[in-house]
């Protein structure tokens, strides 16, 4: 039995877990992908010459402080089927955990495994953050589960840490409070036709850069491997309308994130032609630093005005039309990349979840409120949109509520 189960691992779940072991609490962390850590895992560093407050690295940092806690149990891969509210005060949780493939308790995280794996993202290693800080192999990937029975891996591990006869099972998990941190997921702009994402190859979304970037230290563009050297980062693809399969709210991160990673892009190149394209500025911070910041640059624009279409104007390039609506004005610009900044919505399975925890869900899908009469709370963009700084604070806030409800005992 654990003091608290937290349900997501992402920013709010590990800032969470993170203020509740320093509380004296015991934690565990259910979540249902390969690593707790969330998105973050995926961003980048915009700060390469100095901090741009991306917070990118908060619950990673998190996350490395409270790997070795004794009183943290991390179950990754981890859905919930049921929840049953017991008669002595305790939450009861049934989940299924699939297969990960490699022993957490066996292994030393030398990386030999991925050295010698043939078949590029069979077997996934940790990334900085991560929890557990174990590799696990992709089973739809993996040479082993097809006819080439390829078994590298099991024959270099020096711990025996692999175990392909490892299959589903079905576990249970007893908490005396439960924090539900599930988090969003990104929108996709598949549905904003006239961006024509997943047409042409480089138009692609904000992750999908960030993905790149990780990868090649770089971006360069799909099409061809080249680095771009126009650019254009199109602000709310997906967000403040409901068109296309979009969200009606501001997704409340957008505008930072997309500032932020053009500044990176920008002092990684400096010689790119950035151009970025907005309804209007919401940073929630002083909206005067991302203009400065653009003022002295002449290879950066900042434009308000909604892009009308993306047309492809040959070799991979694409054709812009924006519509200003202030100058009452449409212009075209050939650009060689475009970067839709995707909003989040909540995760389909928090409504699941939510019903199952007796939490009530408003009619985009967020959880509003607590249930402290079950002793259950809800923690960061599961209940809002929020950025990860906001989603980390919220996540020790609510922590600090657990910890009162819990009392002494």
């Amino acid at each position: 039995m654990r003091d608290v189960i937290i349900v997501g691992g992402g920013p709010a779940g590990i800032g969470a877990a993170e203020a509740l072991l320093q509380l004296g609490r015991s934690v565990i962390i259910l979540d249902i992908g390969p690593f707790a850590g969330g998105m973050p895992l995926e961003l980048s560093c915009k700060g390469d010459i100095e901090c741009t407050r991306c917070h990118v690295c908060l619950p990673r940092d998190a996350a490395d402080r409270i790997k070795l806690a004794g009183d943290l149990e991390v179950r990754s891969m981890t859905r919930i089927q049921s929840v049953a509210f017991r008669d002595d005060g305790l939450t009861e949780i049934q989940a299924e955990i699939s297969p990960r493939y490699v022993r957490i308790n066996k292994c030393i995280e030398c990386g030999k495994c991925a050295a010698v794996c043939p078949v590029t993202g069979a077997l996934i290693a940790p990334p900085h953050g991560a929890l557990p800080n174990v590799p696990y192999i992709d089973r739809s990937k993996c040479a082993h589960f097809s006819s080439k029975k390829c078994d590298l891996c099991e024959k270099v591990c020096p711990t025996g840490a692999i175990n392909f006869k490892e299959r589903r099972k079905v576990a249970s998990f007893v908490g005396r409070a439960v924090l539900v941190a599930t988090g969003m997921d990104p929108v996709d702009p598949s549905g904003l036709m006239h961006y024509n994402y997943g047409v042409f190859p480089n138009v692609v979304t904000s992750l999908e850069a960030e993905r790149i970037i990780n990868q090649f230290g770089e971006l360069r563009r799909p099409s061809d491997g080249q680095k771009p050297k126009k650019l254009a980062i199109i602000q709310c693809a997906g967000s403040r309308t409901t068109k296309g399969g979009g969200v009606e709210y501001c997704s409340k991160f957008c505008c930072k994130y997309g500032l932020r990673i053009a500044r990176a892009l920008v002092e990684k190149d400096p010689d790119v032609q950035m151009q970025f394209l907005y309804m209007d500025l919401r940073t929630f911070e002083p909206r005067a630093e991302a203009i400065k910041w653009a003022a002295g640059k002449k290879n950066v624009s900042l434009s308000q005005g909604v892009p009308g279409y993306v047309q492809s104007s040959g070799d991979g390039n694409l054709l812009v039309r924006v519509i200003s609506a202030f100058e009452k004005s449409i212009e075209e610009a050939e650009i060689d990349m475009i970067i839709l900044s995707i909003g989040g919505r909540p995760r389909a399975e928090t409504r699941v979840i939510a019903e199952m925890l007796s939490l009530e869900v408003d009619p985009i899908g967020f959880i509003p409120r607590d249930n402290p009469e079950k002793c259950v709370f809800v923690a960061g963009s599961c209940k809002a949109p929020m950025d990860i700084e906001e989603s980390y604070v919220d996540g020790r806030a609510t922590a600090l509520t657990v910890d009162g409800q819990l009392g002494v005992g």
